[in-house]
């Protein structure tokens, strides 16, 4: 029995007057990738139609366009468009992405927790932004960033959250502006305060911004044009301070628009080059006009001085978050998995969701997917279903991921047991599974600590 799940905005697919269950949504979201792509002019050489799909709506695995018939899958007899059916999720399914499926990359689709606002064709945008990421990887390799360095980022310095947030303020101010030549003035101030910004910050996240902005910020604005979207969102306010990922997001595709309104050809001469960052592109289109503004386009000292006061509650504030959150997740009152590593054999990142990560007092915590292995095996966390798996991961070295971790507390478990066998042993229970080689298990109330030997 699938589960029924209500949408509201059900006009948009026709007048209907049953509930919509998750296998419809997932044809009628592929339908609409189908009908959005022949009907819309997305980016140069970018078809979604020539990317594999995969849907999963909390009970099977829809494959749709594949080449072949990968393990475990069968081909389907009820639905022409779907070329293959998984019965539940398939390993591969863990976010709104793109992944390798029987040796083929193809854009991934969760469906199975759809919110009451999300439309078909908002849910048609997120398949078409993941198949983007298809045909970045294979046209345009260097549009990605270090997540590394993510990690790194310098969120705490409020000088430098004062001028994010100016700089964000005066693209909000362009984008609005109906005024071709002040909407220009608005960008170019945006573009100054991010040229001072980057000189006093470390190059590589500067980098970072950049290479997210083409990474993610164009995907967005490619499923902007699949669900109709004709501008950005800026939050009230600006972004927090260690919203750095997901502001990419936003300002690249701002830059995009920004783009479209001053030469509608820059995406075949950008796609031809492909290595310019988006706010570079901007700035030569600007030069190349070489418009003046005729009104004034510049912060007031009272904006200014406003903001940079924010910027120092807000780093405050930042740091009592992290610690809070630590504490928070140390108090949860469920079954507890702690896995050690061996000295000098720490555990390495295999997978993780960056927009599902929070920087904590003393470490990293995954809110949604992690997975980490190394010669003596592997643990995979995901939120699933009804579970709610949170887990703290503490580096081994320098950087809190990259240089490995020595420690994996995880909480949110139902009471288990483990298989042993000898000095191996294994888990599996709903939105867990471990399995190392090497170790010794000892337990205390609900907590099961996993030493790596």
């Amino acid at each position: 029995m699938k589960r029924p799940i209500l949408l509201l905005t059900l006009l948009i697919i026709g007048a209907c007057s049953h509930q919509v269950t998750s296998d419809e949504i997932a044809v009628l979201v592929a339908e609409e990738v189908e009908r959005s792509a022949n009907t819309k002019n997305f980016w140069p050489r970018f078809d979604p139609m020539a990317v594999p799909l995969a849907i999963y709506d909390g009970n099977y695995t829809y494959l749709y366009r594949h080449p072949a018939n990968p393990e475990g899958f069968t081909r389907s007899e009820d639905n022409e468009r779907t070329g293959f059916i998984y019965s539940g999720r398939h390993p591969a399914m863990t976010a709104n992405s793109s992944t390798d499926i029987g040796g083929t990359m193809t854009a991934t689709l969760l469906i199975e927790d759809v919110k009451p606002e999300q439309s078909i064709s908002m849910l048609a945008g997120v398949a078409i932004h993941e198949a983007f990421h298809v045909f970045q990887r294979e046209w345009h390799p260097d549009w990605a960033a270090n997540e590394g360095d993510l990690f790194m980022y310098p969120a705490d310095s409020p000088a430098l959250l004062s001028l994010r947030r100016l700089e964000t303020e005066a693209m909000r101010r362009a984008l609005e502006n109906p005024d071709p030549s002040d909407s220009q003035c608005w960008t170019r101030l945006a573009l100054s305060l991010r040229a001072k910004r980057f000189s006093e910050m470390d190059p590589q996240f500067a980098a970072y911004e950049r290479d997210t902005e083409l990474n993610e910020g164009l995907a967005t604005y490619v499923q902007y044009q699949a669900d109709g979207r004709k501008t950005v969102t800026f939050p009230t306010g600006g972004f927090g301070a260690p919203d750095v990922r997901p502001r990419a997001y936003v300002t690249g595709a701002a830059f995009a628009l920004l783009l479209d309104r001053i030469d509608i050809e820059w995406r075949d001469q950008f796609d031809a080059d492909g290595r310019q960052s988006l706010d570079e592109a901007l700035q030569s289109k600007l030069i190349s006009r070489g418009s003046k503004s005729s009104g004034r386009c510049e912060f007031t000292d009272t904006e200014i001085s406003s903001s940079n006061e924010r910027a120092l509650r807000d780093v405050a504030a930042l740091a009592a978050a992290r610690k809070e959150r630590r504490a928070g997740f140390d108090d949860r009152e469920t079954w507890r998995l702690v896995i050690k590593a061996a000295d000098g054999k720490p555990l390495w990142p295999q997978g993780f969701d960056p927009l599902n990560v929070e920087q904590v007092q003393g470490g990293i915590l995954h809110t949604r997917f992690l997975r980490l292995g190394n010669d003596q095996g592997h643990v995979e966390t995901i939120d699933t279903g009804d579970v709610d798996i949170e887990a703290f991961s503490v580096g081994a070295g320098p950087h809190p991921l990259f240089n490995g971790i020595e420690e994996v507390s995880i909480v949110g478990l139902s009471e288990h047991e483990f298989t042993t066998r000898g000095d191996y042993v294994s888990i599996q229970i709903p939105g867990l599974k471990a399995e190392f080689a090497g170790a010794s298990i000892h337990r205390s109330g609900r907590e099961t600590v996993v030493q790596l030997k």
